[in-house]
């Protein structure tokens, strides 16, 4: 029966598409570009395009068209067809300019700035000498591959360009930039802690990973794991190496350097050249996972560089490419089917709209979706991103946590089935396994849900997926038990698609439609989001119905009676053999409760907040958190909790212990494993000798020791343990210069101080810094020690007008590391001084030589130097001094006047280097240079 529409309701939709179809790309506007001819609706020619203009483009007959390119919502490029005369569903009709090969942006440009020579990209069919003998002839070539040339043009020459048959699509030539990088990062919230806990063994052990980017650095936390393969950039990157860190640190510097897969190896690709890196040495060095954190600003549109990643996954079945979504989550779009709806379709990349990738935004670590990071959906229509992660300041390190996550699904399948999983099954399995953040279904920011990498795991090691294939209108069945008391059946379906053409209207090539039969009979289609240019439309809930535009497909079911459910997959187009494709399913248990963060032996920080992390299925609304600090025999209520939130921010007390969790949920109990509470002690040089390094640090109340770590074989491992708090390490014995120490409890271990380098903490052999300042008519000498270990006697020492040293004073050493002493006697113009200091057993060291100037008018002292937090100068004389300080770039940073024998005034500088001058009526008579650390 055909359902009337109201005439009001229907009014109103009219009277909104056209409030809204101003906001878009106007008739004009496309015409301009686009269109070359007037109306042909009488006669088409073969091998032209032609620019259409649909009435209602949600209904066109695909088997008239060859849909070439979709340039807006109503408008497309097709090839030409004799429907086009007879077709009451369009508009108008013209013969296309070739512009319609090129990418929005340069299309635009050569609109507006036709006398522009720009750089662009152009892809061919072919590439051969008469190709590039006659690309020549338009512009001149820059760089040349075997499928893409770089090349200099003038805009108003685009056209004759690309009216050559053998000219696929032009672009701009773009800069990547890196999407910001987080400064802290919580594997709790997706759930990778609680992996080290219940899978020690996954650690990311025989893959392979690759970051695309600038070069990472020979981080503490990578040592020994790099290997050399694709092209570098030729600049190190920190953001970069805390990419790398995400996804695979090992934890040598500190706990926060601890990532993902801490055994993956790593290697470095650069993202100078944008097109996928090349497939044969992806293969033969092993590369199964490469991490995408950077991108070019909003494209909308299947280019080169969507269909080659497409393509290369498709033919390397096992490769998965991780891109971040980008951090222009509240931009709009000014061009294509999206253009001026904000929040919407503002993927940062070209690359990011293609099928087969796996795109990641950020969310904030409470895991609700952060507003800058940018949404989806695709061009044509798509859910991008299909996951968010933790990525608060930005969706690059979102991007690494999810490698890092691949890279242990990859080790998990690999040590089941001796080879590497399909990238289909790796986006089946983590879709299927996120935590939904939408009432239902998935939504175009946060694609299907927030990472749980735990569950992720799971569902490769208890084997909940199937491999399978399928033909053209062919079908296949799988039964699947779900049991009782289930809370929620969710089942997932992805595939590796051929790359479609590039500027296709649709990038989807071969469409495989998943449905669900409960046991009752019903029907279940997946989970689909409106793709109507509308900031309503988009921000609507998904709704079940049949799936015509992606490659991957879910189907969820909440409170699902108890039976045998068919899941079916349908080959409703396959262009040629057989389409493989991979089934991933969960059934949900109700009334289940997991603690996910602290597990077992996690180590939180004391006196500050810590973020407590569960994973529930309980309909309840809230439960009850308490804490043990004893084992379990008493407990000590904390807060209600909020169970669907998985998160309760817990302040905690600064104390040295074990401890357990507990959540009463009605009258069910949960405990945690049992884990420690600690604050990291801070490690100090006390001296570092040519015999041997002294390290100490303040005592940890309730220790019953200390453990001593030092870098060796490129991980950070135990040295020696000791009751004290300080330790001598021979300097035979020393295999690295780095070093950490961690208090022991009561069976447990508390958080490893950072991890430092004893030969860059400022302290050489007993001494930190001597300093000789003149201080009215005297010179007085400050000493800093790092350590008075075994120090028995400092001996002051200034040289003679020959340039020997004579003793002014011995004192013995108390336990202070700050000594001084005055020189009353000055000599007029520049002195030099010495500490001497005698060990217990009769040793000599000597500190740095000291200078001070006795001054004359003009003359100036300027300290400390390197600066800390204020400058002080001293001056031979008082007059109407100015200081003027500048940075290296010659910019004024300050201005004061000195009109004191003393003066001093604070300052805030960055660190760099700095250039001083000080003048007397307006004559420079004193200069010199300062440093900021």
């Amino acid at each position: 029966m055909t359902k009337r529409i109201p005439l009001t309701i229907l009014l109103l939709f009219l009277c909104f598409k056209a409030s809204w179809s101003q906001k878009h790309m106007s008739d004009a506007a496309i015409s301009s570009i686009y269109k070359a001819s007037p109306s042909v609706l009488q006669n088409t020619t073969p091998g032209q395009y032609y620019l259409v203009k649909f009435k209602d483009p949600a209904h066109i007959d695909n088997r008239k068209y060859n849909i070439t390119k979709r340039i807006s919502y109503e408008y497309y490029i097709i090839s030409p067809s004799p429907a086009i005369k007879t077709d009451n569903n369009i508009i108008s009709a013209g013969v296309a300019t070739p512009l319609w090969k090129a990418s929005d942006n340069l299309a635009k440009n050569w609109k507006q700035h036709p006398g522009r020579t720009q750089a662009i990209e152009v892809t061919f069919t072919a590439i051969n000498d008469t190709v590039i003998n006659h690309i020549k002839k338009f512009g001149t070539i820059i760089s040349q591959t075997s499928n893409l040339t770089r090349l200099n043009i003038k805009l108003e020459d685009l056209p004759g360009l690309l009216q050559q048959d053998y000219i696929l699509f032009a672009g701009e030539v773009r800069q990547p930039h890196e999407e910001l990088a987080i400064s802290d990062i919580d594997l709790g919230l997706n759930t990778m802690s609680a992996i080290r806990a219940n899978f020690p063994d996954i650690t990311g052990f025989g893959i392979n990973v690759s970051v695309k980017e600038d070069r990472y650095d020979n981080d503490l936390d990578l040592l020994g794991r790099s290997f050399i393969s694709f092209k570098t950039s030729d600049i190190t990157s920190g953001h970069a190496t805390t990419m790398a860190t995400l996804i695979g640190g090992n934890g040598n510097s500190y706990i926060k350097g601890l990532g993902t897969a801490p055994k993956v190896k790593f290697t470095s690709s650069s993202f100078a050249q944008l097109m996928p890196d090349s497939s044969a040495i992806f293969k033969s060095f092993n590369i199964s996972v490469q991490n995408h954190s950077y991108g070019t600003g909003i494209e909308n549109y299947y280019g080169a560089e969507s269909a080659a990643y497409d393509q290369q996954i498709f033919e390397n079945d096992s490769l998965v490419h991780v891109f971040s979504s980008g951090n222009i989550g509240t931009s709009a779009p000014e061009s294509g089917v999206y253009n001026g709806i904000s929040g919407v379709a503002n993927l940062s990349g070209d690359f990011k709209q293609a099928k087969n990738v796996l795109v990641v935004g950020g969310t904030g670590r409470t895991g609700d979706p952060e507003s800058l990071s940018s949404a989806g959906p695709t061009y044509d229509g798509r859910i991008k991103p299909e996951l968010i992660a933790d990525g608060e300041d930005g969706t690059s390190g979102a991007a690494a946590l999810v490698s890092g996550t691949v890279a242990l699904l990859q080790q998990a399948y690999k040590t089941q089935y001796k080879q590497l999983p399909s990238a289909a099954l790796i986006k089946s399995v983590l879709i299927n396994s996120a935590n939904e953040i939408n009432p239902q279904g998935p939504g175009h920011k946060t694609g299907y849900g927030s990472l749980n990498a735990l569950e992720a795991l799971r569902t490769i090691n208890e084997k909940r997926f199937i491999a399978g294939s399928v033909i053209n209108a062919g079908q296949t069945d799988y039964p699947m038990t779900v049991p009782l008391n289930c809370a929620e059946f969710k089942v997932s379906l992805a595939w590796n698609d051929p790359a479609a053409s590039i500027n296709a209207a649709s990038a989807l090539v071969n469409d495989l439609d998943l449905t669900v039969t409960t046991p009752s009979g019903q029907q279940l289609l997946p989970w689909v989001l409106s793709g109507f240019p509308s900031p309503d439309s988009l921000s609507a809930p998904a709704k079940r119905r049949v799936d015509t535009l992606n490659n991957a497909e879910q189907v969820s079911l909440q409170n699902p009676v108890a039976g045998t459910y068919i899941v079916h997959v349908k080959g409703s187009r396959v262009t040629a053999g057989t389409q493989k494709f991979y089934l991933s399913h969960q059934e949900t248990i109700a009334n289940r409760f997991e603690w996910t963060y602290p597990s077992a032996g996690d180590q939180l920080f004391a006196g500050e907040d810590n973020y407590l992390r569960w994973q529930s299925s309980f309909s309840t609304i809230s439960g009850q958190i308490s804490i043990s600090f004893d084992h379990g025999l008493t407990w000590q209520a904390l807060s209600n909790a909020t169970l669907k939130n998985r998160y309760y921010t817990w302040a905690a007390p600064a104390v040295f212990t074990k401890a357990i969790l507990k959540m009463n949920i009605g009258s069910q109990t949960f405990t945690s494993g049992e884990f420690s509470i600690s604050k990291p002690l801070t490690l100090d040089v006390g001296y570092n000798c040519s015999s041997g390094t002294l390290l100490q640090w303040n005592p940890q109340p309730g220790s019953t020791g200390y453990t001593v770590y030092t870098i060796k074989d490129n991980l950070l491992q135990k040295f020696a343990s000791t009751a004290d708090t300080s330790i001598i390490i021979p300097a035979q014995q020393q295999t690295s210069t780095y070093f950490a120490v961690s208090a022991a409890g009561s069976g447990f271990e508390g958080i490893k101080s950072y991890t430092i380098d004893a030969t860059t903490q400022g302290v050489g052999c007993y001494v930190k810094t001597l300093l000789a300042n003149v201080v009215n008519n005297t010179v007085l000498l400050n000493l800093q020690l790092g350590s008075v270990y075994n120090l028995k006697s400092i001996t002051w020492e200034k040289t003679t007008p020959a340039g020997q040293y004579v003793t002014l004073n011995t004192m013995p050493v108390s336990t202070s590391l700050s000594y001084q002493y005055t020189d009353n006697n000055p000599r007029q113009g520049k002195q030099y001084y010495r500490a001497r200091l005698t060990t217990t057993n009769g040793d000599t060291i000597y500190s740095n030589i000291a200078d001070a100037v006795y001054l004359q008018p003009n003359q100036f002292v300027i300290y400390p130097n390197p600066v800390a937090g204020q400058i002080n100068i001293l001056s031979g004389d008082i007059n109407n001094y100015e200081f003027k300080l500048y940075g290296t770039d010659g910019r004024l940073n300050m201005a004061k006047s000195i009109n004191e024998l003393q003066n001093t005034f604070p300052v805030k500088l960055v660190a760099g280097v700095y250039v001083y001058t000080i003048e007397l009526n307006g004559k420079v008579v004193y200069n010199g240079k300062l440093i900021k650390i």
